[in-house]
Formats: C-alpha cells, sequence, structure tokens
C-alpha cells in the first residue's frame, strides 16, 4: 500500500494533530471485533478506483453526539500509520478545512471495484483515547470502558 504524505504547517507537524470520530456503538464494536474501520461508499459516479471516505473532526462540536455514539480519538501520525489497506490501493489524507480531516482509499488500478468499503487497521496504532457522550446510559459507559480496557487498555472517558 502506499501512503502519501502531508505537508507541515507552521511549526507544528500536522501528523501530531489530534483528530476524532463519532462512531455508532455497534460501529465502534465491529472495529473492536474485526479491526475494519469502514468508510463511506463512493457516491453514484464517483470515480471506479475510489473505495471510500472518511471525515474526521478536530475536535468534538458542540453537544451534537448521540447517546449510543462513541467517539475514537487518534492523531494524523497515527491514523497514517494504523490503516492497513490492500497492496493495490492508495490511502489519502487532506485537510479540506481548518476542522476536518478527509481519509480516502482509492484503488491503483482504476478497473478494480471494491467490494466492501473497508480497510483493516492496526487498533493498537489506531486508538488513542475513547470518549462517550457525558448524555450516555451509565450502563453504556461502563461497557464501553470494560470492552476497551479488556482489548486496548487505552483512557475511556466521558465528554
Amino acid at each position: 500500500m502506499k501512503q502519501s504524505d502531508w505537508p507541515a504547517r507552521g511549526d507544528m507537524r500536522c501528523g501530531e494533530l489530534t483528530v476524532v470520530r463519532e462512531l455508532p456503538f455497534v460501529e465502534f464494536i465491529e472495529l473492536l471485533e474485526f479491526s475494519h474501520l469502514r468508510f463511506d461508499p463512493p457516491a453514484q459516479g464517483a470515480a471506479s478506483a475510489l473505495v471510500g471516505t472518511q471525515e474526521w473532526r478536530r475536535r468534538i462540536e458542540g453537544d451534537c453526539a448521540q447517546p449510543e455514539s462513541v467517539y475514537v480519538c487518534t492523531t494524523l501520525d497515527a491514523l497514517h500509520d494504523a490503516v492497513l489497506a490492500p497492496e493495490d490501493a492508495e490511502l489519502k489524507i487532506d485537510m479540506p478545512c481548518q476542522s476536518r480531516v478527509r481519509l480516502r482509499t482509492l484503488f491503483q488500478q482504476r478497473d478494480r471495484a471494491a467490494s466492501t468499503p473497508c480497510v483493516r487497521v492496526d487498533l493498537q496504532a489506531l486508538i488513542r483515547r475513547v470518549l462517550v457522550p457525558a448524555s450516555a446510559p451509565a450502563h453504556l459507559f461502563e461497557l464501553v470502558r470494560h470492552v476497551v480496557m479488556t482489548r486496548l487498555w487505552v483512557e475511556v472517558a466521558r465528554v
């Protein structure tokens, strides 16, 4: 797999930036169980080489989180290192604006079609912290904390 690099901005490398992605609880458990990171499938008419895209945020925005959601926190460097795309795919990370990071995976051969819009990830490299919305029930927070601590041993907190 070929992974593109992103430019440094100012004195701080962009790769050191923290990013978060809100996942529904079921998708989060699938990530932990199968080490698959789901992508949003390409829009109709998009380049056939596109496996899919994902949007990550630089910060959690307001109180918009669903009570059954979980936030996965990482850095751009960790995201870059953790994605294990197929050998014939290329990972692209860019920042279309200051508050968002876009992750795209493209097949290097245009005639190849993606069967499932997901890629394998190294969970230990990817997940730095897990956040559960304050509005989530206590039993959901405890379940997430137990599962994450059992598998990854990273911090789980309320936000």
